[in-house]
């Protein structure tokens, strides 16, 4: 029997609020989000919020040997890579 293969797709809340674990991941890639289902009622003041949890998470995660590498949708997705040492 396979297991199912890891998601590369992580909340930012959940990454900031330490319900998502990293360490041995298995995969290189991955990229943070805002949830599927969002209020966008509060417009342009919560399309803030949510950039900064999302570049929030991702300053955290460069602490731990992940590497910021874009960000897409207006700052609410970031790509990032783990950092190897090997060449």
């Amino acid at each position: 029997m396979t297991l199912p293969r890891p998601p590369r797709r992580f909340v930012a809340e959940d990454v900031l609020a330490g319900r998502v674990n990293l360490d041995g991941y298995p995969f290189r890639y991955i990229y943070l989000g805002i949830p599927y289902r969002l209020d966008f009622r509060l417009g342009d003041v919560g399309e803030l919020a949510r950039v900064d949890v999302v570049m929030s998470a991702v300053e955290l995660l460069e602490t731990r040997g992940w590497e910021f590498l874009h960000f897409l949708e207006g700052g609410q997705l970031a790509f990032l890579r783990r950092v190897t040492n090997e060449r």
